[in-house]
């Protein structure tokens, strides 16, 4: 019985950890902040126009009206700010992350689908641009 018990508890720890690990690598989303019109990047990688490559320390990958990003070595994300249509949508990360999926501009209220990606301004490591609220 006594192994059995050992084997269970083992089996429950690697279930755990899968899910555990499973919930660190999506915790990197985040809900955008909508800000009305177009706000600065001043001090963050403006990205202009969106096609997917490597921008310094940040390599995005664009799949029709979204994107992800990752990043290059030790760097990190902490802001990011999609321009689509007439306003953007800001994604904040606390802490910063290596990575998200999924990001879009604003949705466009005639259609119900995002904007299309007008830029993009990503603040990388210690740099940080005002604001957009």
């Amino acid at each position: 019985m006594t192994k059995v018990f050992r084997l269970l508890v083992v089996g429950l720890m690697f279930a755990v950890a899968g899910v555990l690990g499973s919930a660190t690598a999506s915790a990197a989303s985040v809900t955008p902040v909508f800000i009305s019109g177009n706000p600065s990047c001043d001090g963050g990688i403006k990205i202009d126009p969106v096609v997917s490559g490597t921008y310094g320390p940040v390599r995005i990958v664009v799949s029709g009206s979204s994107f992800s990003f990752y990043t290059v070595g030790d760097a990190v994300v902490s802001d990011v700010i999609v321009k689509g249509g007439p306003n953007a949508n800001w994604y904040h990360y606390d802490p910063p992350v290596t990575s998200d999926t999924g990001l879009t501009a604003p949705l466009n209220p005639n259609s119900g689908k995002p904007y299309g990606l007008s830029h993009l301004c990503i603040s990388v490591d210690d740099k940080k641009f005002p604001d957009p609220k």
